[in-house]
């Protein structure tokens, strides 16, 4: 594959040389010249390597050290970082840029258009491309929003995510790409060569560094009668769900006595009887929407006291009976807190009597042409509620358990007040198999223990069914809790397999790298696009242009950051973390929230709804409830 670069300018050479001050490391006693504190690194010196203070100013005491590029990439990187800011400084006009971040890890933003909502920014900061061997300035376009226009539609117009309608922007690559193209016209050569540490120039290309990429396998969907299909909506509507609910389950709406005509106009159109795009739920999931099976209910209001009555009436009118209760509200869990507090009471309520909620806004219902879209996943979502298993995808690694952990800590002042975490259990397939609780306390040596007693016992547990483990996360997970979770697994065997591991992945999809096609005028690279940036680390596009086309359909979202954070890099070789990544975008394409919902894997994304919704239940005074339960009731 070619045709795609990576947000990085790259240094021209690197021939050059960084001359820094070195003081005995003594924990606790960080020197400082002027503005420059000291910075601790590693450095070799008469073939020893340890730890020094190190300062790119000279200091009493301290001995003068010339290192090459490659000596210690983060002194290359500080040195670096510390010139742009200089050359910044003398170069330009205080109103064309500014300073961000933390002392140690600074960024500078170029001004490109100043707006009465925001700026319009260039981002730069020095970066080491490992899979290249090459260092060199990662740049960004942002929009900072003066805080009363934040969200507002001129602000997001401005930050790329809407277009000049008001849609969402499928331009974002190309305008993204434009406005680099600006930076480079207007900025690039006021600000580089830069002087370095010691006195040698650094020289950065005006272009983005092109990289090598690769194309993952895409996704297949198995659906009813184990037939297989490119696209979830159509292999289910052709072919039915992959495993339909074993038991007739009743539907119970309950609204506001003002909005039972709108709970009519939400059943036709789960019947199917409103709009082209979807067929209804018997046609789709042969789930029976027939009167027989319904029920309908007034609530007075959305008090504490009024839910629960209308809980109790609907398990007594269930009789025992599968049942998902569909709520009409006037808020929906995005609504200020002032304003959705029933919302979460509403959820934890049904939940603790093992009833998987729906609720529906009824500003959706109201929007004839927003529920034409939003019926198809509401429909979806509660025949998963219901039991049901509406497709699955081929995996690439069989018998591998997938568990994603969520966290949602509650932060006061800076500080974490409250931890949680939970995890969601797939197999590689994506196939639902249960919430698991895994900690939560204000003692963070409780709150870790805890957490790594439990992920123990799933092991443990699933040992026998599965021969492969593998946890995605959006946070680290402490190296020696992962050896500890690894000597587990060795006690109980399961490497006995050649295809036996225990692996640890980390995603994050709010990264600070982006990449570009050269070969569409959309910008957009393929789908499944691989991009290696080091031997553990990778940028993956779970969404992008579709083969056989070259312009994008809506708005693309950027790639995500793949980490391998377990085992080490050595451990594990490339067609294994390949396999891995594979099953991590095609789990991207279980979410059964929507039928074009994509951008996570489901292990990761539903783990961080599950936290997110036990946050909310604890934050709002509600007591604890068991979530071990074996339907996607967090959808």
């Amino acid at each position: 594959m070619r045709g795609v670069v990576l947000n990085l300018f790259p240094i021209a050479s690197d021939d050059f040389t960084v001359t820094l001050y070195r003081l005995p490391f003594v924990e606790g006693e960080r020197p400082s010249v002027r503005d420059e504190q000291a910075i601790q690194r590693h450095l070799t010196i008469d073939g020893r390597n340890e730890r020094f203070w190190t300062l790119f100013q000279a200091i009493e005491g301290g001995a003068t050290t010339v290192c090459e590029p490659f000596d210690n990439s983060y002194v290359t990187i500080d040195a670096m970082r510390l010139a742009l800011i200089q050359s910044c400084t003398e170069k330009l006009e205080e109103h064309e840029f500014a300073i961000r971040g933390r002392r140690f890890s600074k960024t500078v933003e170029i001004t490109l258009h100043e707006h009465p909502e925001g700026l319009q920014v260039i981002s730069l900061e020095p970066y080491l491309l490992r899979s290249h061997g090459k260092f060199g300035f990662l740049v960004n376009f942002r929009f900072r929003p003066n805080e009363e226009h934040r969200g507002t539609r001129r602000s997001l117009q401005l930050s790329l995510s809407l277009d000049r309608q008001g849609r969402p922007n499928s331009n974002n690559y190309a305008d993204r790409y434009s406005h680099i193209a600006n930076y480079v016209s207007r900025f690039h050569n006021r600000i580089f060569p830069l002087d370095l540490p010691g006195g040698d120039k650094l020289n950065v290309v005006p272009k983005l560094e092109a990289v090598n990429v690769s194309q993952l396998d895409k996704k297949i969907y198995v659906v009813g009668s184990g037939r297989e299909s490119n696209s979830q909506f159509n292999g289910v509507r052709n072919s039915g769900p992959l495993q339909i609910t074993t038991d007739t389950t009743y539907l119970y709406f309950l609204y506001k006595p003002e909005d039972r005509l709108l709970s009519h106009d939400l059943f036709r159109a789960l019947q199917g009887r409103t709009f082209p795009t979807f067929p209804g739920m018997q046609e789709m999931f042969q789930f029976s929407t027939s009167r027989e099976y319904l029920g309908g209910i007034p609530i007075s209001d959305f008090t504490p006291a009024a839910i629960d009555k209308a809980r109790d009436q609907v398990i007594a009118e269930a009789k025992g009976h599968a049942v998902v209760p569909v709520v009409l509200t006037p808020f929906n869990r995005y609504d200020s807190p002032s304003e959705n507090s029933a919302y979460w009471y509403m959820k934890h309520s049904f939940l603790s009597e093992n009833l998987p909620l729906q609720v529906v806004s009824t500003k959706v219902i109201k929007d004839k042409n927003v529920l034409k879209w939003a019926t198809s996943s509401i429909g979806l979502q509660i025949f998963a509620k219901a039991g049901g298993t509406p497709w699955k995808v081929r995996p690439r690694k069989e018998k591998s358990l997938i568990i994603g952990i969520g966290q949602a800590h509650r932060w006061v002042d800076n500080r974490i007040e409250r931890y949680f975490a939970y995890s969601v259990l797939t197999d590689s397939s994506g196939v639902f198999e249960e919430v698991r609780f895994l900690g939560e306390g204000s003692d963070e040596r409780e709150y870790i223990e805890g957490f790594t007693s439990r992920l123990e016992t799933i092991f443990q547990e699933y040992s026998s069914r599965f021969t492969s483990f593998v946890i995605h996360t959006p946070f680290t997970i402490r190296k020696r809790e992962l050896e500890s979770i690894a000597e587990v697994l060795g006690e109980q065997q399961i490497y006995q397999e050649e295809s036996g591991e225990f692996v640890a992945l980390k995603f994050n999809d709010r990264n600070r790298f982006f990449g570009f096609s050269v070969e569409h005028n959309s910008r957009v690279p393929y789908e499944s696009t691989l991009l290696p940036l080091s031997r553990s680390e990778y940028l993956v596009w779970f969404e992008g242009l579709q083969y056989g086309r070259r312009t994008v359909q809506g708005m693309v979202g950027g790639p995500l950051h793949i980490e391998f954070t377990y085992p080490a890099n050595a451990e594990l070789a490339s067609p294994q973390k390949r396999a891995h990544i594979q099953d991590a975008i095609n789990l991207s394409g279980a979410n059964w929230r929507g039928f074009n919902a994509k951008s996570l894997p489901v292990s990761v994304y539903y783990a961080q709804l599950v936290a997110g919704y036990l946050k909310e239940f604890e934050g709002h005074g509600l007591p604890p409830i068991d979530v071990n339960t074996f339907t996607p009731w967090f959808l």
